[in-house]
């Protein structure tokens, strides 16, 4: 408890009833990381608890992992600690939810037959509902009331639940099962003692089969009064008088010695107390006749009255809304309260009512209505009921009693002389708001500002939040999803803040916020929610919507009393995207702010600020429009129609929220591309008529302004206003038609064409895709222009196609306008009929008609034979019948049928008398408008008298050359009726009634009916009785026929009784007689069980099977009932079984997807029955609370048997089978079949954990291939478990002779074979132990060796790399100038630069026609339009190489690099460009500018070159020639192979040296090249380098002071070994010592030639080498300056060189190798004294020990590049931060939201191609 204390007085605990839960983890994690240790606290709390929801109203949620039913909920008002009573359980839980303490409440053995103790009865495990859970702050008590032990209450503690306080357990106060009502609240009672007011619906229970009560049931009244006093008789009634009297604070369902409980239930909603009155709400019949209509009603008794005398009822009515399901009390607000003539925060009824299912039932519908009761006219009118009864008038409550009222002069309310009064008057209400479709479970109220906010539960899980305006009017304002699709409870509480709401649902409870502030971002949003609790802050900082407390420094808006700012207008209204113009805003109800304003225009995802100024006045805001470049280049992918409108929005600096805002309208009149378009606007537009362009700018782009048109809107002066003055085509006739392939000479009207400017004019038609142009000639008047004849053709097979025609004029080929388009239609008429029938019914406007060779053409077009049409009358030839329907009639006729044919007839006039049917007239004149002509005829038949069949003709015209013959017979016959399955139904219809007979398929109209006979009224004179017996008809819809059989629906009948059954085919009427259909009451269900004996709840698993049983009555009258169960959206059903009329027996549903989302805990689902129309039973569990819910539970595991190979051996008479079963109904005995083999096991019993059968007496047959029988589990008759095998251990078998014989002979065979394998495994094992030693001896030598190569490997790590200063610091560096530095970036790979030269020309003459094209092609090259149209048909030629591409940009950046700024442009256009390229198609945005492949991926590195210049020299340039030689000096410290370039310290894992090498450092001198030999130079190398590479670094330390590019090459040179004066030896990589392997040659070392520490070596020119030919010292003496090589053959007897030839001969076909051989790359040595390979993995220390040594380079290089303050002084990143803006814009303005495409972007640009 000092715990909890404390963290409530916490900061932690203060906020969470002001911030939302995000807040508040976000404040607690901030002080985590300040050490505070609160603050970890509730960071753990808050957000390692479900505290931070992902719903913005949802504070926080509670669940109960062991899925138990939540009943009650009750907040404690001092502190606000939470109580939840569910079944089974009782929660403490603190105001966020966290679970303080909990305590079990069941379930426990109990029989409702006896008390809680000894029993003779069996006494099951009974769960406990939680029925009363109430707080009593005086007493610190929690009262808790279950539904065990007949219902009985105890005390506990309110700040420990666990400890009992009280508890009694004879007395008997709630309901003792789960569904029957009880409501319970604290009062005053008699001597102002404290009491419990209960009201309680008897409890039944099925016993022995049958509905019954407890035998305890009489001491559980309807309403009483309970004493709470601390004494031993606590929850006894508060008053009791002594025997024999029955008196007291409570009342019985008791009228003499009848009882009524279960005759007449009455449901307990809602119980509070008021001054000095108890009230109860509860819904009950009107009387207690069965049958009368279910009402709600009040009752109210004194809180003093000993005996309930003043108990009365009222009937409670909400308009036509007659049940109550929730009920409340709480305040109004002022507005509301006004018009209610009550004073603010006066407190009132509020209530949920719904419609009922129908007039004489109690079941609720989905249509709810809200209803307001003031307390005062409830208590007057039930004043008024006392007052009546006190004159005479009234009676008492029916089931209490049967008195009538009678004078009386008593005026006591609390001591009447008439007792238990039944009010003659209900108190009514208007709804004050309805709702359709949505059921209403619970109501709560609180008052806000002067306003009423009601929140009402529903049963889908929502909280819909209302605003009531006055007494019936009110509206939703938003709706919260706490728990989708489970009930809301009708237990909705405030915390003591009431800032927060306590929603509780079936199995979760939510603290839900009253406010929905945080949800609205803008001020019109905040105060159009119309949310009593929000308002609009204004503030500097962060203008917000909020509730007022938290809008400490600022102004609050509230909707009803204020307005938000709100622009009027701006001038200008509209802008041309190419200008800038200020802006001016006038604004209403602008707040006062002492920042500055900002403009904000909202193009695309781009937020473009322009800087605004506040007027004098302080209405108007003064800004300009964003600059243009940037306006145009955000607008332009997004305007691609005219005009594009934009969000302006009014802000403080610095705040991100909208003040005020409206749509701003950009247009862009070149986009108009016709000169109506450019006129019907409000933009001001002009139309050029020279030009064909739309502009704002006449003055700049028109070239002839006379003959401009301006729109109305335009401020231009001219002639030419509005689009009337547009020159455009006028089409004079409605419709041009041409068939295809004939000529068309086409005349249209024009007007206001301009002679002295369109000269020249062409028609133009574009024929299915192809244009067509002819030349047109305007006439005298320049009204008409005519164009020549053209030929309109088409290929396609269709019948049309519409051409689009213009009129051009003038060179440009612009085009007249043309405001209703003219096209002209080219059809065919071959492909608009192929019949004649439908080729003469074609609109004569084709002039269509018939060809003699069969084809619908023109006449033109009609090649050979007589042409005609329909308009000289003509018949069509071979008229055809293709079908009929119907195929027979009734004798009676009227049958109505449908001939279809072709060629029958051109008008109805053509086969109306002619038409036959079985050589009776058919009439058609009925069925005029049914004709279709040619194709279709509709008659009705005749009447005959007797059967017959023959043919359908029509005879067109009455002409016998056109007649049409049926192919089929059509028949008249005579239905009967033979008999109908089933006989009866549901009065509510549905059934599925199938009627026997023949030619039941006759006619057109089949209808039949179920008609009612009248009851027998003879001799009866009473005409109201004759009119009730007239025969009622019920229709039946019929959904299947054919000839024998008739299938249809009942329809809902008004009673039940006999019916005969009537079938109308047509004008026939047949009746079927002697087998009547009866109508029997709908089906009722009592009760539903998983066993008929244990009558547990019902259940399933996904897998189906278990039996469900169900009683009621009537069952047997539904033909196909069904299961019916709902998971999710979804209906699962499964076919049921009527055994009788009172039994049906169901199989549980299979739920094929339930299994993925069902995880381990069972879930509680609704379910109904199909039975047929009756839909009361359709959702049963939700209308019926005592049937209880589908329990749908995982399925059973069956585990397979854990013996060798799953082989179990069968001893015992049972065999005992481990299973894992949650499923609490699934042990009935048959949902589990047990098979061994093809024989079953009798299953004996089922539990959680084990199955027991008993196998059959002998071992059964087998139904594998297997040694014995498998044993299969089938889980309610779909799932199989294959667990294992059976072996019967039986007696040993006598084996026949043959068969000892052959086991004896296996046996010898089997002993010989043993004997060999022994031989030859111990003969094996000497080897093997050779072997072993000697991989012994290897694998030692191996650890050996890794145990070196670590420890090496540890030495390296743990010393100091350190270079001395002279080897890198000291080392001048060199620089390139400017120029050269430009040049080498711009051409790397060119020696002689064409631009530093002169232009060379042949003819000196055309010198200054050439200079001057120079010139005029750099005038070119400075106008943007024409280079940036340069550069990209450049890049669009194909054959534009990427060299092309490179040199190109190279020349170009050369040629701009004087005008840097217009370089940039040009850049900045050509990268926009490229990206826009990139981003289409399925484009990788990524790989953009990591390759040079265009103009400007070449162009900005060039870029960066100019710029960064300073920087490289002044910076970079030092660390980073440092850190090429540091690398180059670590690599050098140990080998390196000469071939495969790997290095024992190497950067790289791929380049690592994986062996051994054995080598030490050596110092030789080497003669320079122009030295004498007594100066010489020491060089550091190692004893295993080659030859070539101790020449590499003898030439590296020779000329260290020369750039490298200049160097000479080692192949240039030739290395001598100088012993003494004469002693010479050429060393070689390869000559007579190399050491030659089959095709292999090892690369000679220094080593090879025994060259020692301190020897002599000189560098010696080659003859042939470039060095020697350009270079030269002092000749004759070799030691003073020979550059010149020495002879190839040395005399001395040292020599060892070979001869050219020789050389040649030794390397044709040889592969050499230096360190490594490749094929040795896997495989170790096998020799343990000689260096082999080790583990790879050994020689990665090695690659940390290169990474340490270059560490420090490393870093100071990066120190440099990254280093900003360095270079504020010099201002040399200033490009760079250019650039990577630039980047960011583009990547903004393409909605790219991957930060890594853009890194990705500067990375490859800046750091790959600059470094």
């Amino acid at each position: 408890m000092t715990i909890w204390r404390a963290w409530e007085e916490s900061s932690c605990w203060l906020q969470t009833s002001v911030l939302p839960t995000t807040e508040l983890c976000t404040m607690t994690h901030a002080k985590k990381f300040g050490f505070n240790s609160l603050g970890v606290a509730c960071a753990l709390l808050l957000c390692l608890f479900p505290s931070c929801h992902s719903d913005d109203q949802i504070v926080t949620e509670f669940r109960d992992d062991g899925a138990h039913l939540f009943n009650n909920i009750e907040v404690n008002p001092s502190n606000g600690i939470v109580y939840v009573g569910a079944v089974n359980k009782v929660y403490k839980l603190n105001p966020n939810l966290l679970t303080w303490n909990a305590v079990i409440t069941g379930p426990f053995p109990d029989s409702i037959k006896c008390l809680q103790g000894e029993c003779k009865y069996e006494k099951p495990l009974t769960d406990n509902f939680n029925k009363i859970l109430l707080v009593d702050e005086d007493r610190d008590w929690l009262i808790v009331c279950g539904s065990i032990f007949q219902g009985v209450c105890e005390v506990k503690d309110l700040n420990n639940v666990s400890r009992i306080v009280r508890k009694q357990d004879s007395q008997f106060v709630a309901a003792s099962n789960a569904t029957a009502s009880t409501v319970g609240f604290l009062s005053k009672g008699p001597y102002q003692q404290a009491v419990l007011v209960v009201g309680t619906t008897v409890a039944t229970h099925v016993i022995d089969g049958r509905i019954d009560v407890s035998q305890y049931w009489g001491k559980i009244p309807a309403v009483s009064s309970r004493t709470l006093n601390d004494t031993a008789s606590i929850f006894d009634f508060a008053v009791k008088s002594p025997p024999p009297s029955d008196k007291g604070t409570f009342v019985h369902f008791q009228r003499g010695g009848t009882r009524y409980e279960l005759t007449y239930p009455i449901e307990y909603i809602y119980g509070f107390t008021d001054n000095d009155f108890n009230y109860l709400l509860t819904i009950q019949r009107q009387s207690l006749e069965v049958g009368t209509p279910y009402i709600s009603k009040i009752v109210r008794f004194c809180q003093s009255d000993v005996e309930f005398n003043s108990f009365t009822e009222m009937q409670l009515n909400c308009g036509d809304y007659p049940l109550l399901q929730a009920a409340s009390v709480g305040p109004l607000g002022k507005e509301l309260a006004a018009k209610y003539s009550m004073s603010a925060n006066a407190k009132v009824l509020l209530g949920v009512f719904a419609k009922s299912s129908s007039s004489h039932s109690g079941i609720p519908v989905s249509d709810a209505a809200l209803c307001i009761f003031k307390i005062y006219d409830i208590d007057k009118t039930f004043n008024q009921s006392h007052q009546q009864c006190n004159e005479g008038y009234g009676s008492s409550i029916s089931w209490i009693s049967s008195l009538n009222c009678y004078k009386s002069v008593s005026d006591s309310l609390c001591k009447p002389d008439f007792a238990y009064l039944n009010g003659t008057v209900p108190i009514s209400s208007s709804p004050t708001a309805t709702f359709t479709d949505t059921f209403l479970t619970a109501v709560a109220v609180n008052s806000i500002h002067n306003d009423t906010v009601v929140f009402l539960g529903t049963r889908n899980g929502t909280i819909m939040k209302l605003n009531i305006n006055s007494p019936t009017s009110a509206y939703v304002y938003d709706e919260v999803v706490v728990d989708a699709g489970s009930p809301v409870n009708s237990d909705l509480n405030f915390d003591p803040e009431q800032q927060h709401l306590y929603v509780m649902t079936e199995y979760k409870l939510s603290k839900l916020r009253v406010q929905s502030c945080y949800g609205h971002v803008t001020c019109s949003e905040c105060l159009g929610a119309r949310d009593a609790y929000c308002g609009w802050c204004f503030t500097d900082n962060n203008s917000r919507c909020s509730m007022q407390g938290e809008c400490l420094a600022g102004d609050w808006v509230y909707y009803r009393n204020s307005y938000c700012a709100a622009i009027d207008r701006v001038e200008p209204q509209h802008l041309q995207v190419t200008q800038k113009k200020t802006l001016k805003i006038y604004v209403s109800n602008l707040p006062a702010v002492e920042r500055a304003f900002i403009c904000v225009f909202d193009v695309g995802l781009r937020h473009l600020e322009t800087v605004a100024v506040k007027q004098e006045g302080g209405s108007v805001i003064s800004c300009s429009t964003p600059d243009t470049d940037r306006l145009i280049a955000t607008l332009v992918p997004s305007l691609e129609e005219e005009f594009y409108t934009t969000k302006l929005a009014v802000r403080v600096s610095g705040n991100d929220v909208d003040i005020v805002s409206t749509n701003f309208t950009f247009f862009d009149c070149s986009r108009y591309r016709s000169c109506y378009g450019c006129m019907e606007n409000n933009f001001g537009c002009t139309w050029c008529t020279s030009t064909g362009r739309c502009t704002h700018n006449p003055d700049q782009y028109c070239e002839d302004r006379a003959d401009n048109v301006h729109s109305a809107s335009s401020v231009s002066v001219g002639q030419h206003r509005g689009s009337l003055d547009c020159p455009m085509i006028i089409q004079t006739s409605a419709e041009i038609l041409v068939a295809s392939g004939e000529y068309l000479q086409l005349l249209v009207g024009v007007r206001n064409l301009l002679p002295a400017l369109m000269t020249s004019y062409d028609c133009q038609f574009n024929i299915d895709g192809i244009i067509t142009e002819t030349d047109a000639y305007l006439n005298e008047s320049a009204e008409t222009i005519s164009c020549e004849s053209a030929l309109f053709q088409y290929s396609r097979k269709v019948d049309i196609v519409k051409a689009p025609f213009a009129v051009v004029w003038g060179i440009k080929k612009l085009p007249l306008d043309d405001k209703n388009p003219v096209d002209v239609t080219v059809y065919k008429c071959s492909e608009m009929a192929a019949l004649c029938g439908g080729c003469l019914l074609l609109d004569p406007k084709y002039h269509c008609g018939w060809c003699d060779d069969g084809t619908c053409n023109t006449q033109k077009q009609c090649l050979s034979g007589p042409w005609f049409d329909s308009i000289n009358g003509t018949i069509c030839a071979n008229p055809v019948i293709t079908n009929f329907s119907p195929t027979s009639s009734p004798l009676e006729g009227e049958t109505v049928i449908t001939i279809e044919g072709s060629n029958l007839g051109i008008s109805f006039d053509d086969i109306s008398p002619y038409v036959t049917v079985a050589e009776q007239p058919c009439n058609c004149s009925a069925y005029r408008d049914l004709y279709v002509p040619a194709s279709r005829i509709v008659c009705s038949t005749s009447r005959v008298r007797s059967i017959t069949s023959g043919d359908i003709v029509v005879l067109v015209r009455g002409d016998s050359r056109y007649v049409a013959t049926s192919t089929e017979i059509f028949s008249y016959v005579d239905p009967q009726l033979e008999g109908i399955y089933p006989t009866v139904g549901p009065q509510s219809g549905g059934t599925k009634l199938t009627i026997a007979g023949q030619y039941l398929d006759a006619g057109s109209s089949v209808k039949v009916f179920i008609i009612s006979q009248p009851k027998d009224t003879a001799g009866s004179d009473s005409r109201v009785e004759k009119r009730q017996a007239t025969a009622v008809e019920q229709s039946c819809s019929v959904v299947y026929q054919n000839s024998s059989h008739l299938i249809c629906l009942t329809s809902e009948a008004k009673g039940t009784g006999s019916a005969i059954v009537q079938v109308k085919f047509d004008k026939a009427v047949k009746n079927l007689l002697g087998i009547p259909f009866e109508y029997k009451q709908d089906p009722y269900i009592n009760s539903t069980a998983s066993s008929l004996e244990n009558g547990k709840g019902i259940g399933g698993i996904p897998s189906g099977g278990l039996k469900v049983y169900v009683q009621g009555y009537n069952l047997d009258i539904i033909l196909s009932p069904k299961l019916r169960v709902i998971l999710g959206n979804r209906d699962y059903k499964s076919d049921c079984v009527c055994l009788n009329s009172t039994l049906m027996v169901c199989d549980s549903p299979q739920f094929p997807a339930a299994a993925a989302v069902l995880g381990e805990r069972p879930q509680a689902l609704e379910y109904g029955f199909i039975m047929d129309n009756v839909f009361s039973l359709l959702n049963a569990s939700s209308q019926q609370e005592a049937l209880g819910k589908f329990t749908l539970y995982p399925d059973p595991v069956v585990h397979s048997f854990s013996e060798v190979g799953q082989i179990k051996k069968y001893k015992t008479d049972y065999l005992a089978i481990s299973i894992d079963n949650q499923c609490e109904v699934c042990n009935q005995e048959d949902f589990f079949k047990v098979w061994i083999g093809q024989e079953p096991c009798n299953v004996s019993s089922v539990a959680a954990t084990l199955i027991n059968c008993i196998p059959p007496a002998v071992q059964p047959g087998r139904d594998t291939k297997e040694q014995y029988p498998d044993v299969t589990v089938v889980v309610g008759g779909v799932r199989k478990y294959v667990i294992g095998y059976l072996q019967y251990d039986t007696e040993d078998l006598l084996l026949p002779i043959w068969a000892i014989i052959l086991i004896v002979t296996v046996g010898v065979l089997l002993i010989l074979v043993i004997i060999i394998v022994v031989v030859k495994y111990c003969m094996n094992m000497s080897e093997s132990e050779k072997e072993a030693k000697t991989m012994r001896q290897r694998f030692d030598w191996i650890e050996m060796q890794v145990a070196a190569e670590c420890k090496d490997a540890f030495a390296e790590l743990q010393t100091d790399v350190t270079f001395p200063s002279e080897d890198v610091s000291g080392f001048g560096i060199l620089f390139h100038d400017y120029k050269n530095y430009a040049l080498k970036v711009l051409f790397p790979n060119e020696l002689n630069y064409a631009v530093l030269g002169d232009i060379e020309v042949e003819d000196e003459t055309r010198r200054p026609v050439i200079n001057k094209a120079l010139s005029q092609f750099s005038q070119l090259i400075d106008n943007k339009t024409f280079l940036l149209l340069f550069v990209r048909t450049l890049e669009s030629d194909k054959y534009f190489t990427m060299k092309d591409r490179n040199v190109f940009a190279s020349y170009l950046m050369v040629a701009l690099q004087g005008n840097m700024e217009y370089c940039t442009d040009i850049l900045k256009t050509l990268l926009a460009d490229l990206i826009e390229k990139s981003m289409q198609g399925n484009g990788n945005p990524k790989v953009l500018l990591r390759r040079t492949e265009s103009v400007a991926e070449k162009m900005l590195p060039a870029w960066f070159t100019f710029l960064l210049y300073p920087l490289l020299k002044d910076h970079v340039g030092q660390p980073l020639y440092k850190l090429c030689v540091a690398i180059q000096q670590v690599i050098d410290l140990g080998p390196m192979d000469a071939i495969t370039g790997e290095a024992k310290y190497s950067l790289s894992e791929e380049k690592l040296i994986r062996v051994q090498i054995d080598y030490k450092s050596i110092t030789v001198n080497v003669l320079g090249l122009c030295q004498s030999s007594g100066k010489s130079v020491p060089v550091r190398v190692l004893d295993c380098d080659t030859i070539s590479q101790v020449k590499a670094k003898a030439l590296n330390t020779l000329f260290c002071w020369t750039p490298y590019s200049t160097r000479p090459h080692p192949q240039d040179f030739e290395l001598e070994w100088r012993s003494g004066m004469h002693g010479r030896l050429t060393l070689q990589d390869v000559d007579r010592i190399t050491e030659v392997d089959g095709e292999w040659k090892r690369l000679n070392m220094l080593r090879d030639y025994k060259v020692q520490d301190g020897a002599m070596l000189a560098l010696v020119p080659k003859q042939s080498s470039l060095f020697n030919l350009s270079h030269s010292c002092t000749p004759n003496k070799y030691e003073n300056s020979s550059l010149k090589p020495s002879p190839p053959h040395s005399p001395s007897s040292l020599s060892s060189s070979i001869t050219t030839e020789q050389q040649s001969l030794l390397e044709t076909g040889a592969k050499h190798w230096h360190l490594v051989k490749p094929t040795d790359s896997d495989v170790i040595s096998e020799q343990p004294d000689r260096s082999g390979k080790l583990v790879r993995e050994v020689y990665l220390n090695r690659l940390l020990y290169t990474k340490r040594a270059l560490h420090s380079f490393v870093g100071d290089l990066f120190q440099v590049i990254f280093n900003y303050e360095l270079d504020q002084n010099t201002g040399v990143l200033l490009p760079i931060k250019y650039m990577f803006d630039f980047l960011d814009d583009q990547a903004l303005h393409h909605e790219i939201v991957d930060p890594e495409v853009v890194h990705t972007w500067k990375s490859n640009r800046y750091i790959l191609t600059l470094y």
